[in-house]
């Protein structure tokens, strides 16, 4: 079963922000667990579930 967003892990820390996502996250629609952000530059970032 889904945690339904219930747990989530930090990817930057005080010294090393990124830009604002705004609506720019959004979930992978070919692969369970995948996730797409976006910063607000020219950089795009993905995550997959462990």
């Amino acid at each position: 079963m889904a945690e339904a967003g219930a747990s989530w892990t930090r990817i930057n820390d005080n010294a090393h922000q990124w830009g604002w996502t705004g609506a720019t996250i959004t979930g992978g629609p070919r692969v369970h667990g995948r996730v797409y952000g976006g910063t607000n530059s020219r950089v795009i970032l993905r995550g997959d579930a462990s």
